[in-house]
């Protein structure tokens, strides 16, 4: 079906190439363009409309401790992310949807926003990005890593339907919203969130940015285990282990989160940390039951060697596109180490013991804006074996079209 209407599509746009004629308006005069996507607005900027998507495809190579699969290499070339993207504005309106096409297809985010009441006051509603923590709020298509680290997935709150007030300026940025859960999830756990997220720039002028941050996310549902994979996506059928802490009984009710956050990027050089906390309340239904503890933080940094800067939005507080100062394309170096911390307790197991640390390496080439190869080394350690392994080793790598 999906194929049928993708060729219906291309018909229609064939068809409307061979027979067209002049574009005519009864109102403002129109701006397209086809560069990085399509973008049509009117030239008092009053409306736009623009459609974009982004295409990765991922190698991942893995062994030790990463494999779930004992004495194995994990080996798996896959589409990681294939979305399609609609956006624009009328007025004081805007509007967005993004589309997963892998698997059967799913909502990613679905959304409008009222700007009307200035830059520090916007509202949003509908399926949406909750804004927790400065690695998993930037947009998947810029990290420096092919993976974000591993302690931002494990405290990642994902997109979900609901309403939430921002605003920005040069600095501060904040967001405070109230979510359940998406569209198109089939599990059931989150029945309310509460998130919010608070940056200031103490220092925002001449390419230098010194960024801090905290937030705070109050969940309640039914929440059974806080865990992470180790460094690496492990392909379609996810074969990557994960550092996991598990009610044995039960489910805990309420997820209680906080961060902290630094940044500072000047010319070339960006560096970014992150500190996390949460814990799950342990079940009523058992007596004697401890609570979920885990903590966490990342330290990362990277480094242009042909001079560029990764841009920063202060709409969302987070660092963004990358475009290459000449027709060479730009070089980009980074490493980072993550660590997180769980606690054994009566009523919960530990995968992969309590501690793991990921140490990761990469380079990235960005041929243009719109075309970026990536390529990551990983090493992981855990203080207790999974299927008589504790460490592992994995290569990962990345085509990536964004437009």
């Amino acid at each position: 079906m999906k194929l049928k209407l993708i060729s219906l599509a291309a018909a229609g746009l064939i068809a409307s190439q061979a027979n067209a004629g002049v574009v005519t308006t009864d109102g403002a005069d129109i701006i397209i363009k086809t560069k990085g996507g399509f973008e049509a607005r009117t030239a008092d900027g009053d409306y736009s409309f623009k459609i974009g998507g982004r295409a990765m495809v991922d190698y991942n190579n893995y062994d030790g401790v990463i494999n779930k699969v004992e004495g194995k290499t994990g080996s798996d070339l896959f589409f990681r992310r294939a979305r399609l993207e609609i956006k624009g504005h009328m007025k004081d309106w805007k509007y967005g949807l993004s589309y997963n096409l892998t698997d059967s297809g799913s909502i990613d985010q679905l959304k409008t926003s009222y700007t009307g009441f200035g830059k520090m006051a916007n509202l949003t509603i509908g399926q949406q990005k909750e804004n927790f923590g400065l690695d998993d709020t930037g947009s998947s298509k810029w990290t420096a890593g092919v993976e974000r680290s591993f302690v931002s997935d494990a405290f990642d709150t994902g997109n979900n339907m609901g309403i939430k007030l921002h605003g920005a300026n040069d600095f501060l940025t904040y967001s405070l919203g109230v979510f359940k859960e998406d569209i198109d999830s089939d599990d059931n756990s989150l029945d309310t969130a509460t998130t919010g997220r608070v940056v200031i720039r103490p220092v925002y002028s001449n390419g230098t940015i010194f960024h801090i941050g905290a937030g705070y996310t109050q969940r309640d549902g039914e929440f059974t285990d806080i865990a992470s994979r180790l460094g690496v996506r492990g392909g379609e059928d996810k074969t990557a282990n994960k550092l996991k802490a598990e009610f044995t009984t039960g489910a805990g009710e309420e997820f209680s989160a906080h961060n902290i956050e630094l940044a500072f990027a000047s010319g070339p050089l960006q560096i970014m940390a992150e500190y996390f906390d949460g814990e799950v309340e342990a079940p009523s239904s058992v007596a004697g039951s401890d609570d979920i503890e885990v903590d966490g933080y990342y330290v990362q940094a990277s480094y242009f060697l042909t001079g560029e800067n990764r841009k920063y939005k202060t709409s969302i507080a987070a660092f963004d596109k990358v475009k290459p100062a000449n027709a060479s394309g730009a070089w980009e170096v980074f490493a980072r180490m993550s660590e997180m911390n769980t606690d054994m307790g009566s009523n919960i197991s530990l995968t992969g013991g309590e501690d793991a640390e990921v140490t990761t390496l990469g380079v990235n080439y960005y041929m243009n804006s719109n075309v970026k190869f990536a390529l990551n080394y990983v090493n992981t350690e855990t203080d207790a074996e999974i299927n008589g392994e504790d460490d592992g080793d994995a290569i990962v790598g990345r085509l990536q079209l964004a437009f």
